[in-house]
C-alpha cells in the first residue's frame, strides 16, 4: 500500500503544474479589450461581441452567438466544408469572369469600328467599367496574397519589449502587431503556454482546408505572442482603428462554467449560417 501511495505521489509531482490563467488586454482608452482565459486544456477568447471556446481534447473551436442563443462547432470537418463552399464560389466567379472577358473583347472589337469621337463618348459613359484593372472580381479570381512584414521597430507594452510586424493583403496593410517570441516572461504557467501553442498550431492546420484566403492567413500566422494589435473595424457606417494592448496576467482560479456552452443555446451549422434567409 505504501509503495503504491508513494508511486502515485511521484507520478503526480512529475506532471506539469496546472494553473488557471486570465490574460487581459485594454483598448486605447484603458477600457477592457480582448480577454483570454485558460484552464485545463481549454481556452476562452472574448473580443467585443465575439466569444469562442477552444478544447484541446477535441481540437475544436466553439463559437458562441449570444444574440442568437446559438453556437457553431468549428473543427476539421467544418473547415473542409468551408473550403468546399469557397471552391464552388471561386469556380462560379471564374466562369463569370470568363464571360466578362469575352464581352469585353467583343466591346473592344466594336469600339475599333467607331470613330474617335464615338469611342471617347462611349468611354466617358462607361467610366472605369471599360478598364479591366478596375474590376474587383478579376482581382478576387487570383486569390488574396498574404504577407507578414517585419517593420524593424520595437515598442514597450506593459513593461515588455516587443517587435512590430505588419500583415499585408495584396500589398495593403491589414493590421499591425507587436509580438514577443516567448510569453514565459508574462507569468503564464508552462502548461497553459503549451495549451495556447497547441491551439495556435492546430487552428493553423485547420485553416489550410478553408480555401486560398485562409491558406494565405495560415502561412503568415506569427509564431510569437501578440502584446499589441491594431486593425481597422466598422462601427455602424464608420471605419475606426481598434487597438488591443496587453495589460496583465492573473492566475486566480477560474470557474469551469466559462468554458461551457450556456444553457439554452442550440447548435447551428455552417450550411445554416450560409443560407441567404438566415437572420
Amino acid at each position: 500500500m505504501l509503495k503504491t501511495t508513494l508511486a502515485l505521489a511521484a507520478a503526480l509531482f512529475a506532471l506539469p503544474a496546472l494553473a488557471d490563467t486570465h490574460i487581459s488586454y485594454v483598448d486605447d482608452g484603458g477600457q477592457p479589450g480582448t480577454q483570454i482565459y485558460v484552464k485545463g486544456g481549454k481556452v476562452r477568447i472574448e473580443s467585443g461581441r465575439n466569444i469562442s471556446i477552444y478544447d484541446l481534447a477535441t481540437n475544436s473551436m466553439t463559437v458562441l452567438m449570444p444574440d442568437k442563443n446559438k453556437y457553431l462547432v468549428f473543427d476539421e470537418k467544418t473547415a473542409e466544408q468551408m473550403g468546399a463552399a469557397q471552391q464552388q464560389m471561386q469556380t462560379a466567379m471564374n466562369a463569370n469572369q470568363a464571360q466578362m472577358n469575352q464581352a469585353q473583347q467583343q466591346l473592344q472589337a466594336a469600339m475599333a469600328q467607331m470613330t474617335p469621337e464615338q469611342r471617347a463618348q462611349l468611354q466617358q459613359m462607361m467610366g472605369k467599367q471599360a478598364n479591366p484593372a478596375s474590376n474587383p472580381m478579376a482581382a478576387a479570381a487570383g486569390g488574396p496574397q498574404m504577407q507578414m512584414q517585419e517593420l524593424g521597430t520595437t515598442e514597450i507594452v506593459a513593461g515588455h519589449t516587443c517587435r512590430d510586424v505588419q500583415l499585408n493583403m495584396n500589398g495593403r496593410a491589414v493590421s499591425t502587431m507587436c509580438i514577443i517570441d516567448d510569453p514565459a516572461s508574462l507569468g503564464i504557467p508552462a502548461a497553459d503556454r503549451q495549451t495556447l501553442g497547441h491551439m495556435r498550431d492546430n487552428m493553423q492546420k485547420m485553416m489550410t482546408h478553408m480555401g486560398p484566403m485562409a491558406q494565405g492567413m495560415s502561412n503568415v500566422i506569427s509564431k510569437g505572442f501578440a502584446l499589441k494589435t491594431t486593425h481597422q473595424s466598422m462601427q455602424g457606417f464608420n471605419r475606426v482603428t481598434v487597438t488591443d494592448s496587453f495589460k496583465s496576467v492573473s492566475n486566480s482560479s477560474l470557474s469551469g462554467s466559462l468554458f461551457q456552452i450556456p444553457a439554452g443555446y442550440a447548435q447551428t451549422t455552417m450550411q445554416e449560417l450560409m443560407q441567404p434567409s438566415h437572420p
